[in-house]
C-alpha cells in the first residue's frame, strides 16, 4: 500500500468532520519527527504512525508538540508518540547539529534564511549572534563564507554544551566561539564593534535592538528578527528606524522578508538594516 499524503491516508479512518482539523505541517529534524496533533484527534495516533514508518522510514522518534516555545530557554513542550530518543543530528548546507529537541531549540525551517545570511556575510567580516542556541547561525556563516570571527551569546546551557560539541563538529574552532550566558550581561563586555549582529530569537526582540546598537560599527548591518501580523509590518519597519534614530544612528531598512509562520495572519519576519551612520 503506498503511503499517500496524510490527509488521503486517513480518510477512512477519521471521522470525516475531523479532516479539517488535521494540521498538514510537521518537521523532521534528523531522524525526528515533530507533529502537530489537536487532542480531539489523538485517536489517530497509531494510524499516523504507521503512516509515517512507511513514507518516512528513518524516522525514529516522533513527537507531539504540546506547548509553543517560550521561556528564557527558548524550549516547547513534546510528548513521544514513538521511539523514545530525542537525541539527533541534524543536517544542513554541508554541517552538522548534534540537538536534543527537548532540551534546546533548534528548527530546520530557518536552514534557508541561515544560508541567505551567510551569503551576505563579506571577507573578513566581525559576526555577532545573540541567542545562538546550538550554533546554526554561527557555523552555517563560517562554512559558508569567510568571516574572521563568529562569536555566538547563548542562556541555556544545555544549549550552549551542544553549540560547543558542534563547534568541534563541523571543525570551526578557529573562526567560531561561543559565550555562555545572558546576552544583556555579556554583549556589553565583549571586545570591540561588529560588522554584521543577527539577532534571530523573535519573540521579545524589541528589547534587545538597543543592545544591538552599542556592538554594531558604522557601515554595519543588523539582521532583526520579529514576530508581526500581516497588517503590521510596514508599522514595525518605522518602528525600527525610529528607535534607531533617537539613539543617534541613521539607518536603513534595506529588506524585510516573511520567513516563517507563527499563527493565522502572524509571521516571522526578517528587517535587514543598514547603519549608515553611528554616533
Amino acid at each position: 500500500m503506498k503511503a499517500g499524503n496524510l490527509k488521503d491516508y486517513l480518510r477512512n479512518k477519521a471521522r470525516k468532520e475531523d479532516l479539517d482539523y488535521l494540521r498538514r505541517g510537521f518537521e523532521i529534524i534528523g531522524d525526528i519527527m515533530i507533529i502537530d496533533l489537536p487532542d480531539h484527534l489523538l485517536y489517530l495516533k497509531h494510524d499516523i504512525i504507521q503512516w509515517v514508518m512507511m513514507k518516512h522510514r528513518h524516522v525514529k522518534t516522533i513527537l507531539r508538540k504540546t506547548g509553543e516555545v517560550s521561556g528564557e530557554f527558548r524550549i516547547a513542550d513534546y510528548e513521544i508518540l514513538y521511539g523514545s530518543e530525542t537525541e539527533t543530528i541534524a543536517r544542513e548546507h554541508g554541517c552538522r547539529f548534534k540537538i536534543d529537541v527537548r532540551k534546546a531549540y533548534y528548527t530546520s525551517r530557518l536552514s534557508g534564511e541561515r544560508e541567505r545570511i551567510a551569503r551576505k556575510v563579506k571577507f573578513g567580516e566581525r559576526v555577532l549572534v545573540m541567542f545562538a542556541g546550538v550554533g546554526p547561525y554561527p557555523i552555517v556563516i563560517a562554512r559558508l563564507s569567510k568571516p574572521s570571527e563568529v562569536i555566538g551569546v547563548e542562556v541555556n546551557p544545555e544549549a550552549v554544551r551542544y553549540f560547543e560539541e558542534n563547534i568541534r563538529l563541523n571543525k570551526v574552532g578557529d573562526v567560531v566561539r561561543a559565550v555562555p550566558g545572558d546576552v544583556r550581561a555579556e554583549v556589553p563586555g565583549l571586545e570591540g564593534k561588529f560588522d554584521r549582529i543577527v539577532m534571530p530569537a523573535p519573540y521579545n526582540a524589541d528589547e534587545f535592538l538597543s543592545l544591538a546598537l552599542i556592538k554594531i560599527k558604522e557601515g554595519g548591518n543588523i539582521h532583526f528578527y520579529t514576530f508581526a501580523g500581516e497588517e503590521e509590518v510596514q508599522e514595525k519597519r518605522e518602528w525600527i528606524i525610529k528607535e534607531i534614530e533617537k539613539r543617534g544612528f541613521s539607518c536603513e531598512v534595506e529588506n524585510f522578508r516573511e520567513c516563517g509562520n507563527f499563527a493565522p495572519r502572524v509571521n516571522r519576519y526578517v528587517y535587514d538594516i543598514f547603519i549608515s551612520e553611528a554616533p
